[in-house]
């Protein structure tokens, strides 16, 4: 992968205002010094007092017991969606990275509606689409909520796959919808930062793909519907790293800017057939990516940064919680964890 940062400078005025905003927003974000003292802590009140002295201020008061955390996370979340979309000069843009929150709904309710089991709302992202009418048009099987591009494809892996039973194969298959659709928008828009962006989330998404492919019996021609198109690692390269063994696989990718969560990823995975390393490697990886555009422009791009390393910030505060839950050490706990950004 070859990085051009300076064909990654834009600059437009209506945002400079964001850029200002979210530099108060960075100011307050989980640091490592932060992030040690929610790991040495003993007590759930200082847990919380330390939360409070962050982002998390507006939402703290809601939080009475150790169980309320996890929808303090999501309403955090939630918020800076909101705070995302008020900000944006590009709805269009901002929209369709916005969009993946939705598709994780999607998958959340399919799931649900499938296992015959009740919807936790609380548990659900406010993005784009209106939770309650997202519902409503998976009972009906019309996805009304979305736009006619994506309303047929989704139709399409409603009958295909969640109908037969394959969730998740549908799970793959809305992950790459989304994923493909970002692409082409931003190639259109010329949007350089934001395309290759997407491009780094589709390698991402296939290097995944190899990893399934060593527990699943899924076939040539399924493997070539699941790969995503628009990443810098070649399609073929993808499909031949889903035949090899994992000898075969780290040194095909030795020379590559992704040799560190292949060779690294996949060895924890062999060892505990688990995808945690794998998604703390992706998570620092992208953490360093979109770091590149800090000081190199004043667009839409600011935005997406900024969600981007809040997501992770939110995956470290959850990864926390659970080690806490599950009696694991701060050595244990620490270990579980990706880099914080600042």
């Amino acid at each position: 992968m070859f990085i051009d940062k300076t064909s990654y400078m834009e600059y437009n005025p209506e945002y400079l205002f964001a850029v200002g905003k979210l530099r108060v927003y960075e100011r307050k974000l989980i640091n490592k010094a932060a992030l040690t003292k929610l790991i040495e802590c003993n007590d759930f009140g200082e847990l919380v007092s330390i939360l409070s002295e962050r982002n998390y201020s507006d939402n703290i008061s809601s939080v009475e017991r150790p169980e309320d955390l996890e929808n303090l996370i999501f309403d955090e979340m939630s918020n800076t969606i909101g705070k995302i979309k008020k900000l944006s000069h590009d709805k269009e843009a901002t929209n369709l990275y916005l969009f993946r929150y939705d598709i994780q709904n999607l998958k959340l309710m399919i799931k649900a509606t499938k296992n015959s089991e009740d919807v936790n709302h609380a548990l659900l992202y406010r993005s784009i689409i209106d939770t309650e009418n997202l519902e409503d048009s998976i009972k009906k099987e019309n996805f009304y909520v979305f736009s006619d591009s994506f309303r047929d494809k989704i139709k399409t892996i409603w009958l295909e796959e969640v109908q037969q039973g394959n969730l998740q194969e549908a799970e793959i298959l809305l992950d790459k919808l989304w994923l493909e659709t970002g692409y082409c928008h931003m190639k259109e828009r010329e949007q350089i930062f934001l395309r290759d962006f997407f491009s780094v989330l589709i390698d991402l998404y296939n290097l995944k793909l190899i990893f399934r492919t060593k527990v699943m019996s899924y076939d040539q021609e399924r493997v070539r519907e699941y790969i995503a198109e628009g990443g810098f690692i070649d399609k073929a390269v993808i499909l031949n790293s889903c035949n090899m063994k994992q000898e075969g696989i780290v040194q095909s990718f030795q020379f590559s800017d992704y040799n560190k969560i292949i060779k690294q990823g996949l060895e924890y995975f062999e060892r505990y057939n688990s995808f945690w390393k794998f998604e703390q490697l992706c998570n620092d990886f992208l953490i360093e990516f979109v770091d590149i555009v800090k000081f190199l422009v004043a667009s839409v791009s600011v935005l997406i940064r900024y969600l981007v390393i809040k997501e992770i910030e939110l995956k470290n505060l959850r990864a926390i919680l659970i080690g806490k839950n599950n009696g694991l050490s701060h050595e244990q706990i620490s270990q579980n964890l990706g880099c914080a950004y600042a």
